[in-house]
């Protein structure tokens, strides 16, 4: 086996590790400290690659607590650390040029591989390493210093971060590495699940006539009635998919009742004031003129079926009971979700490491010495739309200003 050293040894090249490595550059470069990155993979960043559909949302301005699931308390005090105003200033430092679209933060580049690149130069500029195909199978303490081997090499170092994310999307390089090697550092693991993945539901034959729909919705799960998320859902003839439904996801279970408003402009009150007013003005069109305009064909044609009205009835014909079917169909249309999806379809993981057994403020291991854990490796998920990203940036940031205030007495 070759022999290697490093001052800070980082598994995994992921939003976190990368995010960990730039913040230390610049202290590590100037204490002549070296730092090192093993990549399991044959590329690094995958996941940053394909995130916010290949443009990369890197974080949110509304990110808070709320948008997280798991130890408030912890996530709490890494947002305080770290809120989206200091995500900003530190993608400014490694020169990233970035706009935002209603809180939503993407390079001004367009695509993923921006944000890549930046931290590609900036590590390279300081010197820093990254080592792809390299899988670290055993960490253990030897004499003060920890010690990874790979397939070919043994690595020491004394300071050691876990960044290997979760098992999530393994096409774009999830696995179970992370929970191995932080088991073998003495640390318990809260049985990672599936979590940002869409829905299938039961409803075949409708779905068949709706594909391709992409329209702004509000969506909720009959379970938890106060769990509505409102943002672009797409209808494929499998089930539905968007942020809404990939936020829904962590909480959801085959057989479960969903509810979309397909008109979340519409207040019911407005809704039907809108419909008995048109019915009013074109008494003599066909029942598809109430709603034309404001919603696509096809899902006014499986309307009309859902509600039992007949297509060539004239709106003059339609009594209450026909508008309030309506009414409540388009305010509440039910579906039924046909199970959970598979790590390979799902974008992130629920479950991970065990915040009680990390500081908060460090991100600092309590069960081992010089170790830190962090990003999505942790116990902690959150709502789509960048707050994953800003987390794992956040914790990789912390973690870096915890290691650095030690360098000096190292």
């Amino acid at each position: 086996m070759n022999q290697a050293s490093a001052d800070i040894l980082i598994i995994g090249a992921g939003a976190s590790a990368l995010a960990c490595a730039a913040e230390l550059a610049p202290k590590a470069k100037e204490q002549n400290k070296k730092i090192i990155l093993l990549e399991a993979q044959k590329v690094c960043a995958r996941k940053i690659l394909i995130s916010g559909n290949g443009r990369c949302n890197f974080t949110n301005a509304a990110a808070a607590p709320s948008k997280y699931y798991g130890d408030k308390k912890f996530i709490t005090e890494i947002l305080k650390q770290f809120p989206p105003t200091a995500c900003l200033k530190f993608f400014d430092k490694i020169g990233l040029k970035y706009i935002s679209e209603n809180g939503r933060y993407f390079p001004i580049a367009g695509k993923a591989s921006a944000v890549k690149e930046c931290f590609l130069n900036w590590l390279e500029n300081y010197g820093v390493k990254i080592l792809e195909n390299q899988t670290a199978t055993e960490i253990k303490r030897q004499s003060n210093l920890w010690e990874i081997k790979t397939q070919d090499t043994v690595y020491t170092t004394k300071f050691l971060v876990l960044a290997c994310g979760s098992k999530a999307y393994p096409q774009a390089g999830g696995t179970e590495l992370g929970y191995t090697l932080a088991r073998q550092a003495g640390h318990k693991i809260n049985m990672p699940r599936p979590a940002l993945f869409g829905f299938d539901l039961m409803e075949k034959k409708a779905l068949i006539r709706i594909a391709g729909i992409k329209m702004q919705a509000d969506v909720w799960l009959e379970k938890y009635p106060q769990s509505k998320q409102t943002d672009e859902i797409l209808f494929t003839t499998r089930g539905v998919n968007g942020n809404n439904i990939l936020t829904l996801s962590r909480q959801v279970q085959g057989g479960d009742k969903i509810f979309i408003d397909f008109l979340p402009q519409f207040t019911t009150k407005d809704l039907h004031k809108y419909l008995t007013e048109r019915a009013s003005s074109y008494p003599n069109l066909k029942t598809k003129a109430l709603l034309s305009g404001i919603l696509p064909d096809s899902l006014i044609n499986l309307l009309i079926d859902f509600a039992h009205l007949r297509k060539n009835n004239k709106l003059i014909e339609l009594n209450p009971s026909n508008f309030a079917k309506i009414e409540e169909t388009l305010k509440a249309w039910p579906f039924t979700v046909a199970g959970i999806r598979p790590f390979e379809e799902a974008y992130s993981a629920a479950g991970g490491v065990l915040t009680s057994e990390i500081e908060a403020k460090t991100l600092r291991s309590k069960c081992a010495e010089n170790l830190f854990i962090i990003g999505e490796l942790l116990d902690i998920d959150a709502y789509c739309g960048g707050f994953s990203l800003h987390f794992a940036f956040a914790t990789g940031a912390l973690a870096a200003k915890s290691i650095g205030e030690n360098l000096c007495r190292t």
